[in-house]
């Protein structure tokens, strides 16, 4: 990722580079096929990524854009991708169920699981035929749900036409996220975020929750230029849509003080009583079990850990590496949180080993929660390393297609990234 400054990115140089990247959108679009369409469409579609990455790396090495230029890539961008279906994952199936589920049975997502015999009236349709875990219940905190109902409401008569509400609701979040970083840190910086081809997939096409996380730290960005709690309040809207982002709020409520504990309490009554249901946390804490030591895709130091653990741990290995590295994370933030003086750049120092340090310690790591690290990236010094592994993160939906293809993956997403990060810390005059 570039530091260097460079020259302004002039209209002619702009148009021609985002007719590139909505060619290069497009192709995506085209090659963005269900896991069994053959592993060609799946390779093809992750190097028109991945050149589309290189390609974002060249220009900005070259050339410095405006906001205006930034934000209309953006959303030029996302519209390009903005029919894909749920192709590359069937999430997006899970979260239309969850909200029909809430707006047609008048029932709490937590409170039955998909294949219970009391949601046989909805169990033909293409929602649930299409979607993953139907024997575990939902995991997807309040605001997601929110919005999984708002666009399961809008397409009661067409599950693609939910779909797209979904991603319109998950862009118009993203995009204010974007306007916070450009804010925040200026275009040049922003744009490696908002034109980065994983971003704009996996938001505007595949509709990853991901999209609320972003307009929700993008209030946490922007809160000393307000005198709204905004930092409470995105700390406490992120963490309703993935639990991790409520480490932010002892630093948020340092400095929003009564007003910050009062919104976060507010928000978080009103967005969840209405799906209260019994049983609630303990369904929902069977079903987030599955994470903690089930899965590892792309995930470096869980499976060095588990890998190293299992000879004295066997079966338990897995479970245990994750608790280590969830602990490690936890820490990493406790420690940036006490040495917060209270300023600006201290808020966004712990939103930043926040973000990294679950990405770091997590033992799934799914191409589309690389999304946030994207977002945080221009918040840290060195960065090189982090955003070659977020890219290359692309490249583990090879997984779901090529047996055997993640391992690969692995090396060259986390060892180039240890590199980097090496080179990194080495005194200019050493580096070759």
């Amino acid at each position: 990722m570039p530091d260097d400054p460079s020259p302004a990115l002039t209209p002619a140089r702009a148009v021609g580079w985002l007719g590139l990247g909505v060619l290069l959108a497009l192709g995506a679009l085209w090659t963005a096929r269900p896991a069994g369409s053959g592993w060609t469409w799946r390779v093809a579609f992750v190097a028109l990524s991945l050149g589309a990455a290189a390609a974002l790396v060249a220009l900005l090495r070259q050339r410095t854009p405006t906001a205006r230029q930034v934000l209309v890539g953006a959303v030029v961008l996302r519209l390009a991708v903005f029919p894909m279906l749920p192709s590359l994952s069937d999430d997006g199936y899970r979260y239309l169920w969850d909200g029909l589920v809430a707006a047609e049975a008048d029932v709490s997502p937590y409170a039955l699981r998909p294949s219970d015999s009391g949601l046989a009236r909805w169990q033909d349709r293409t929602e649930y035929a299409r979607m993953n875990s139907p024997d575990y219940y939902s995991v997807y905190p309040p605001l997601s749900q929110w919005a999984f109902r708002v666009a399961a409401t809008v397409g009661a008569d067409d599950w693609r036409v939910g779909w797209l509400a979904l991603k319109a609701l998950l862009v118009l979040a993203e995009m204010g996220g974007v306007v916070a970083l450009v804010v925040a840190v200026g275009p040049r910086a922003a744009a490696w975020y908002a034109w980065h081809p994983l971003a704009v997939v996996e938001v505007a096409g595949q509709g990853h929750t991901e999209g609320l996380v972003v307009g929700s730290l993008g209030l946490v960005l922007v809160a000393a230029r307000s005198r709204l709690p905004l930092a409470s309040i995105g700390a406490t809207l992120g963490g309703l849509v993935k639990l991790y982002p409520f480490g932010l709020l002892p630093a948020a409520w340092r400095r929003d003080r009564a007003a910050g504990v009062v919104a976060t309490f507010a928000l978080t009554l009103l967005l969840t009583l209405p799906l209260a249901a019994p049983g609630a946390l303990t369904n929902a804490a069977e079903s987030l079990g599955l994470f903690f030591g089930t899965f590892d895709a792309y995930a470096g130091p869980y499976r060095a850990l588990k890998a190293a653990l299992y000879p004295a741990l066997g079966d338990w290995s897995g479970r245990a590496a994750s608790a280590a590295l969830t602990g490690a994370a936890a820490l990493a933030v406790l420690v940036a949180t006490v040495r917060d003086d209270g300023s600006e750049d201290a808020l966004r120092r712990v939103l930043a080993v926040l973000v990294v340090g679950v990405y770091l310690g997590g033992a799934t790591l799914h191409p589309w929660y690389a999304v946030p690290v994207l977002f945080v990236l221009p918040l840290l010094k060195h960065k090189n390393w982090l955003a070659w592994m977020a890219t290359i993160a692309t490249a583990g939906y090879l997984e779901y297609e090529i047996p055997n293809a993640g391992l690969p993956v692995l090396v060259v997403g986390w060892g180039g990234g240890l590199a980097l990060w090496i080179a990194s810390r080495r005194p200019r005059g050493d580096r070759p």
